[in-house]
């Protein structure tokens, strides 16, 4: 996981080009005025999610798992909680390959609040549950920016 501001979201550069890609695209504008629903970033590569959620308490939200896709999540307006797992994952589901994502358990997290201004990117593989509520918080407008992963370019033809 990846905790930082947004002002710092350059710094980030060269990690993966996917990311780069979505790096490029939150720089360029306000992402403030991203319209609702799914836009394609990169010919599909990244994906963004504007939504308006209700955040839900910790022990109501799973923890999900994406194994083939990096997350990005940052507040447009309002605030959340997130949790990150440190420990063992139990799959409580099957994994949807086609979806990318298992659902499950953790034992021992960290959390963190997000807000406007701020981002917090999941690695691939790594446990994590978002959205849940903050103490005074209500409703909030957020981005999911889903990241394919590079091709892996060591894929065996070694020289």
């Amino acid at each position: 996981m990846i905790y930082d501001t947004l002002n710092n979201l350059p710094n980030y550069l060269g990690l993966t080009d996917g990311l780069d890609a979505v790096i490029e695209y939150v720089m360029a504008r306000d992402i403030n005025t991203l319209p609702a629903g799914k836009t394609k970033i990169d010919g599909g590569k990244a994906v963004v999610t504007v939504s308006t959620v209700t955040p839900q308490a910790g022990d109501k939200v799973p923890f999900v798992r994406h194994d083939s896709h990096l997350t990005l999540e940052t507040d447009l307006e309002g605030s959340e909680l997130f949790e990150v797992s440190l420990g063992e994952f139990s799959p409580t589901k099957p994994a949807d390959e086609a979806a990318d994502i298992t659902v499950g358990n953790a034992g021992t997290s960290i959390a963190g609040m997000l807000c406007e201004g701020r981002f917090v990117l999941y690695l691939a593989g790594e446990p994590y549950k978002s959205g849940l509520k903050a103490q005074g918080c209500g409703k909030l407008k957020k981005a999911v920016f889903s990241i394919e992963l590079d091709p892996d370019e060591d894929d065996g033809s070694d020289e």
